[in-house]
């Protein structure tokens, strides 16, 4: 499913970061309807979607920004932001901004998830 291809794209990205020691960057291409990790700018690997996700289909994953927590306040809630950004870049400790996913299969329902900083781990979910 497309929920486990971007499971796997984010392990993947993150796993890349730390083994090449650079940041890596994972975005969505509407044109290949794949996700694209790349280092330093250079493409690593494409994991393509199904056809629904191509230049014909209507479905798309958006990439969001979350802010951080300050000091010892609750963090914000991942589910509302609408920071929309291109791509999501993992460090080579293999950490990266607080960030949430959006697949969105044109049906008018997308699925909101919400991924740990430090980890490929889900942490919300929301439709």
């Amino acid at each position: 499913s497309s929920e486990e291809l971007l499971h796997a794209a984010i392990r993947k990205a993150r796993f890349t970061a730390a083994s090449e020691r650079a940041i890596s960057t994972l975005r969505f291409d509407k044109q290949s309807g794949s996700l694209q990790i790349s280092v330093n700018r250079s493409a690593h690997e494409s994991l393509p979607l199904d056809a629904s996700f191509g230049p014909e289909g209507r479905a798309e994953i958006r990439f969001y920004l979350i802010a951080p927590a300050t000091g010892l306040a609750p963090a914000p809630d991942g589910r509302r932001s609408r920071l929309e950004t291109q791509a999501i870049q993992f460090a080579a400790d293999r950490s990266s901004n607080p960030f949430a996913v959006e697949i969105d299969l044109g049906s008018g329902n997308p699925q909101r998830l919400v991924f740990d900083p430090f980890s490929s781990l889900r942490l919300s979910s929301a439709q």
